[in-house]
């Protein structure tokens, strides 16, 4: 599969100096998406019709509402919830009218179920994450300035790290990906070891006889380890 490539987010997100440089651009992604269904896309036809067929995740339905526009989400949804009445109404005259009442509620079930699992800002997400995966395996087979600053960040939550290792297989032949392995490797177990060796600190610091000691940066390291292990929960792959 064929990728665009996104070499200047990539190379800006590495500067950030953050736990992953991944995670900072999906944050900005799951922003952007915000915007752009809540900004003039809204009258666009096709993006209403999209709308009105997937619609969205129950977690970025409450990032929509927490963005204070409701007249743009009420213009969006207008049209979305009408469609929902009528897709209700069609699979409840199918339950009400079959002579198999079980399988009727498991049709029901289903008919509910698969009107609530789309989500345009997962999918939109999960494009972009793709690319920022493919890209940045693309630019460490090609660009040695690049593997430096990677080998000198702080790497990647493991799910991101999944995501680059999948793809990297696209990006680079045999022999280059087993190098590519072995320096995301070492990359992460030398980051793992710096984040473990902060926690420690700070469980440390809870002791009476720690409490003057300085904090040397690791007040929040419990939340830095989750979304290391996690990433942030912005959006649900399937790559």
């Amino acid at each position: 599969m064929r990728y665009e490539l996104e070499t200047i987010p990539i190379w800006d997100a590495l500067k950030s100096d953050s736990e992953c440089f991944i995670c900072s651009l999906m944050q900005e992604a799951q922003a952007d998406s915000l915007r752009f269904y809540l900004g003039s896309s809204v009258m666009n036809p096709s993006t209403r019709a999209a709308v009105n067929e997937t619609g969205f995740c129950a977690h970025h339905y409450d990032m929509l509402i927490k963005e204070e526009k409701p007249h743009a989400l009420a213009v969006m949804e207008k049209s979305h919830f009408q469609q929902t009445i009528d897709s209700m109404d069609k699979a409840f005259d199918s339950l009400l009218k079959s002579h198999n009442p079980r399988k009727a509620l498991a049709f029901f079930d289903g008919s509910v179920k698969k009107r609530n699992e789309g989500c345009l800002i997962c999918q939109r997400m999960e494009e972009r994450l793709n690319r920022y995966a493919f890209t940045t395996a693309y630019l460490w087979a090609r660009d040695e300035d690049f593997r430096k600053a990677l080998e000198a960040s702080k790497g990647l939550c493991l799910e991101h790290l999944r995501v680059i290792l999948k793809l990297s297989s696209d990006a680079m032949d045999a022999r280059l990906q087993k190098l590519f392995l072995e320096q995301m490797r070492d990359l992460e177990k030398r980051n793992f070891q710096r984040l473990m060796d902060q926690l420690d600190w700070m469980t440390d610091q809870y002791k009476a006889e720690n409490r003057e000691r300085p904090w040397n940066g690791c007040e929040n390291s419990q939340k830095r380890i989750i979304y290391k292990q996690t990433g942030q929960g912005l959006c649900k792959t399937t790559s």
